[in-house]
């Protein structure tokens, strides 16, 4: 008897071939499904990689900036040292023009050589 109730329950070979196509399709959606996701993958990830090229241009055309911006910030600086040495230079030498004057020496010689 239990050997009937077996063979009861065994599914006869129409119903497993149902279940075997039914199993196939089954995979073909998973399949497509998975197909679909993938693509869908590739397009974010496509996406994601354009979005950081850009991001990346725009952080390289930044930075370019402020290096030149820095750059002309140090040029000015560089500049006026410039300048303010130059002036310096020319005070000093204008001083000792003044003071190598051989006129300018004997006067200030007279001076001190003969008091008023």
């Amino acid at each position: 008897m239990a050997d009937i109730k077996e063979r009861e329950r065994q599914p006869t070979p129409e119903e497993r071939f149902a279940e075997l196509i039914a199993i196939h399709e089954k995979e073909k959606e998973i399949a497509a499904r998975l197909h679909t996701a993938r693509e869908q993958a590739e397009q974010i990830l496509q996406q994601a990689r354009e979005q950081a090229e850009r991001r990346k241009a725009q952080a390289r055309q930044a930075l370019q900036r402020e290096c030149e911006r820095r750059r002309a910030e140090v040029h000015a600086q560089i500049e006026a040292e410039v300048q303010r040495i130059l002036a310096e230079g020319q005070l000093a030498a204008q001083h000792l023009t003044q003071r190598a004057n051989p006129a300018h020496v004997l006067e200030r010689l007279r001076r001190e050589l003969l008091p008023h």
